[in-house]
């Protein structure tokens, strides 16, 4: 088989060219036998980091306190996924599943204080809608992994293909996770929003999108292949100085890809159990501290040997994120 799913242990830190930092910090360990396995995350500018956990969306405020925020009608089986912040206030989640029948690919609107949840957009149920990232007009783009493309969604939550390429197929020959072949998965715009950045899990590359004015893409370019380093990638995120930060799933690995394009690593193995998301902090304290969840999904189902380890951690980093949604 041309590819394996590499888990390698121990700790990788640089953040350039002899500069180090130490590896994430246990914010808070999760319990796997009570279904607590947090896939995505995001925040707001309170400082409540909100996550999904199976079926259900929490929310850990500043103090402590951790709860169920929403628990979408969703059938079993199903994973709530992406979580974004709109411009309305409101939280956006996706959802999906790995059998079609009955559809679980839907995105949900989610009031973060109330927890009251609607139906956003309804997408096509042989698809998986992973990851978010909304644009200054207020229109989602969605990742689907499964089906290689990448939805938008306008305001009154009529979808449409935005975006079908062969750059955002997975590999249903070889895939890295072998579970699943997993194309675009994690996304996110750049500073000015001019280009739109879809990370592939199965091939381990970047790929930049280009946006014209009226909102269409423009021909999509592999940005970054590094197989090596890169392979298993999930979700992705921004700094301010451009520097992209990305949740290597598939290698209990955190990186960072620099404007060059050069992929260095941060840290891997120890706290780190199939890293699935990223958000910067959005208070004054915490605009340089990444949040990182190890969503254990490979060591859950046996893929990896090993106790699953799911926990919110933290890391420190040179420069601030950028401002959401």
């Amino acid at each position: 088989m041309a590819k394996t799913l590499a888990v390698v242990v121990g700790v990788a830190v640089l953040f350039g060219a002899g500069e180090a930092a130490a590896g994430p910090a246990l914010v808070r360990a999760f319990d796997p036998t009570q279904g607590e396995l947090p896939e995505s995350i995001t925040t707001d500018w309170a400082g409540n980091l909100y996550m999904s956990m199976g079926p259900v969306v929490k929310k850990l405020k500043p103090n402590g306190q951790f709860t169920t925020l929403a628990a979408p009608p969703v059938p079993a089986g199903t994973f709530m996924l992406g979580l974004k912040f709109g411009r309305d206030g409101w939280l956006y989640a996706g959802s999906g599943a790995f059998a079609p029948e009955p559809s679980a690919a839907f995105v949900w609107r989610i009031h973060p204080l109330t927890g009251q949840t609607t139906q956003y957009a309804a997408l096509d149920p042989l698809g998986f809608p992973n990851d978010l990232a909304f644009d200054d007009r207020g229109d989602l783009y969605v990742t689907d992994p499964f089906l290689g493309l990448i939805w938008k969604i306008d305001d009154d939550g009529d979808a449409d293909v935005w975006l079908a390429d062969p750059s955002l197929e997975g590999d249903p020959v070889t895939p890295f996770l072998p579970f699943h072949s997993f194309g675009a998965d994690g996304i996110a715009f750049d500073r000015w929003k001019r280009n739109l950045y879809v990370g592939n899990l199965d091939y381990g590359t970047i790929v930049r999108i280009p946006i014209d004015c009226h909102g269409e893409p423009g021909e999509p370019e592999v940005w970054v292949d590094d197989y090596a380093k890169l392979a298993g990638a999930d979700g992705i995120a921004f700094a301010a100085d451009g520097d992209l930060y990305v949740a290597v799933n598939g290698q209990d690995r955190l990186v960072r890809v620099d404007g060059d394009g050069d992929v260095h690593v941060l840290a891997q193995g120890g706290l780190l159990d199939a890293p699935s998301s990223v958000v910067f902090g959005q208070t004054l304290l915490t605009k340089n501290k990444l949040y990182v969840t190890s969503f254990a999904i490979n060591r859950w189902l046996g893929v990896v040997p090993g106790t699953p380890k799911p926990a919110l951690l933290s890391l420190s980093v040179p420069d601030w994120g950028l401002a959401l949604p």
